[in-house]
């Protein structure tokens, strides 16, 4: 049998089953009596703009436009703010400028958000805090993190409060970078701040501490459940080259 003649009536086949299964009965007269000719007008007209409409696709075509156009993202949120001037649509283009590592203009962004009743977000301090981080500068990043904190107490994420041990370990307080992961521990936030803080201790001479936690990384993964040991993984592997 020829391929070509196999290919057609798969085709039909398929075509035949989503007119059925999408309740466009009426195209089967144009499917099977126009065999790949009619298949094709009814990819263009029906089974293309359905697929369009996928979420898993609209997700992967929006993937792609931002490897083919990386400043799309930024051109729509600018576009937002010049149609409507106002601290949300300034918060949402900084939150973009840090994305797309353009921490400085983040900054001077998110600082003029700092007014009337969102002196005090915490949202355009995690914002700062971050763009602030991100430019090596330690000295202001602690300013908004400790800031932040003052404000959430507890309530801080506890990504901000890893963060803040880090700006501590950077700016060489290593006192207080401890501290704050110890903090962390006791918070059960995750292998990175048991990590990053072996990885302090052992910097400091403490090695058998530092293997311990090392070592704990580890075993505390091994006998959590699969999500915990996909989200951790990075942090086993890491913890696996210092022992």
């Amino acid at each position: 049998m020829p391929i070509f003649f196999v290919l057609s009536i798969a085709v039909q086949v398929i075509c035949g089953i989503h007119a059925v299964k999408t309740g466009r009965e009426r195209w089967l007269f144009i499917i099977i009596f126009f065999s790949l000719v009619g298949c094709l007008i009814y990819f263009f007209v029906e089974f293309l703009p359905d697929l369009r409409h996928q979420p898993a696709t609209q997700k992967a075509g929006s993937g792609l436009f931002k490897l083919l156009d990386p400043g799309r993202d930024l051109r729509g949120l600018r576009d937002q703010l010049t149609r409507t001037d106002s601290i949300n649509n300034r918060k949402a283009l900084a939150d973009g400028y840090v994305r797309a590592g353009l921490f400085k203009d983040a900054i001077d962004l998110y600082q003029t958000c700092l007014r009337g009743t969102y002196v005090d977000d915490p949202g355009i301090m995690e914002g700062l805090s971050l763009a602030h981080f991100f430019q090596e500068n330690y000295a202001g990043a602690k300013q908004y993190l400790l800031q932040l904190k003052e404000l959430q107490a507890e309530k801080t994420p506890h990504e901000f409060k890893l963060l803040l041990a880090r700006t501590y370990e950077e700016l060489g307080d290593r006192e207080n970078a401890l501290n704050e992961y110890m903090n962390l521990l006791r918070l059960h936030s995750g292998e990175e701040a048991r990590y990053r803080y072996a990885l302090l201790l052992k910097k400091m001479g403490r090695t058998q501490e530092a293997r311990d936690l090392f070592q704990a990384v580890i075993n505390e993964t091994r006998i959590q459940p699969k999500f915990y040991r996909r989200a951790q993984k990075k942090w086993v592997e890491l913890a696996k080259k210092e022992i």
